[in-house]
């Protein structure tokens, strides 16, 4: 994979470049308490996340829960959850060196994200606020979610770039889908939300286990 000619690279933020898992996790048990239902342990919420709070939460609950009753669930999270999301969040290992040398390169950053935007730009205002984004995307009720390609080439049109000269990535399979299926340059990394066959399966052009190998491609 040549990405030499890249100048602009978009990120994932949860599993990407942030380990948001347990605070997303004790979010979803805080509403799933409160509604008395049982919490589940932390880990188990790594395979849940990546396909929008609503869809996490729904398979948290017995099937056939009262659609009204998911709605609830779902409101709680949503109250408690920005107050809380930057309390065990993390940083991964080497996130910021590695944005520090595309800066340095002048390569563009921005953040596609399919959480509500409104946390999206609170948490990266948290822990990247130092950085200059081009863009911070989240869900915002109006702007297609991944793996939609009217994000990507919404993306393409606000970078004034083709798809050749710009890297994503991401951990989730609707990552991958979404870069691969755009032409952008696709590395799924491993230390996120998804096995690596899901990665690869879904359209990973590259897999890496480090910011610091993810950093050799250049």
């Amino acid at each position: 994979m040549n990405i030499q000619k890249v100048k602009a690279a978009i990120f994932d933020l949860d599993g990407t470049l942030l380990d948001t898992m347990a605070d997303i996790g004790t979010s979803a048990n805080t509403a799933l308490c409160r509604c008395g239902f049982s919490p589940y342990p932390i880990e188990s919420y790594r395979a849940r996340i990546g396909h929008g709070i609503r869809t996490l939460l729904a398979g948290c609950l017995p099937e056939g829960t009262d659609p009204a009753i998911v709605d609830q669930v779902v409101r709680i999270h949503r109250e408690f959850y920005p107050e809380h999301c930057t309390v065990h969040t993390d940083y991964y290992p080497g996130v910021r060196e590695f944005l520090d040398q595309l800066t340095r390169r002048g390569i563009r950053l921005a953040i596609i994200s399919n959480k509500t935007e409104s946390i999206a730009r609170k948490i990266v205002e948290h822990y990247f606020g130092s950085y200059h984004w081009a863009f911070v995307w989240g869900n915002d009720g109006q702007r297609p979610l991944k793996p939609a390609l009217e994000a990507g080439h919404l993306a393409c049109q606000t970078l004034n770039l083709q798809p050749e000269e710009i890297l994503y990535v991401g951990d989730g399979d609707t990552d991958m889908e979404f870069g691969s299926s755009m032409g952008f340059h696709t590395v799924g990394v491993t230390w996120g939300y998804r096995d690596p066959d899901q990665l690869l399966t879904a359209g990973a052009h590259k897999l890496v286990d480090s910011f610091a190998e993810l950093e050799q491609l250049f």
